[in-house]
C-alpha cells in the first residue's frame, strides 16, 4: 500500500513540475546592459520553445519611440530562438520589450536596455 501511495505522489508531482515549466529568457543579443554598435538582429535565446504566433519583440529608442522591426521569426527551426531585424540605428538608449507564450502555453515576458556608442 506505501509503494502504491508513493508511486502516486511521484507521478503527481511530475505532472505538476511539467505543468509550471515557462520559457525563460536565456541570452540576448545583444546582450543585456551592453554598450555596443547597431545590432542588425535582436536575438533573444529561450529556456524552452516558444510560440511564434504568440510571441513579440518590441524596441523603443529615445523618447520612448518605436523602432520599425521586421516580422519576428525563428533563428531557423529551432524554436527557441526569436529573431526581430533592425534598420541601421543611431547612437543611443534603446529598451527591449518581449513577451512570448511556451509550447506549453505559458506567457513570459521582460524587458532590458541596450546602449548604441556614437
Amino acid at each position: 500500500m506505501r509503494a502504491l501511495i508513493c508511486t502516486a505522489l511521484v507521478s503527481l508531482l511530475a505532472i505538476h513540475g511539467r505543468a509550471d515549466a515557462h520559457a525563460f529568457l536565456l541570452k540576448s543579443e545583444p546582450v543585456v546592459g551592453a554598450v555596443t554598435v547597431s545590432p542588425k538582429t535582436i536575438r533573444l535565446e529561450f529556456s524552452e520553445g516558444v510560440e511564434l504566433l504568440f510571441s513579440g519583440i518590441e524596441v523603443d529608442g529615445a523618447a520612448g519611440a518605436a523602432v520599425k522591426t521586421a516580422a519576428v521569426h525563428y533563428d531557423g527551426a529551432n524554436r527557441k530562438f526569436l529573431l526581430a531585424d533592425l534598420p541601421p540605428l543611431p547612437p543611443g538608449s534603446y529598451r527591449v520589450k518581449w513577451h512570448v507564450v511556451s509550447v506549453d502555453t505559458h506567457r513570459t515576458e521582460g524587458d532590458f536596455s541596450f546602449t548604441l556608442k556614437p
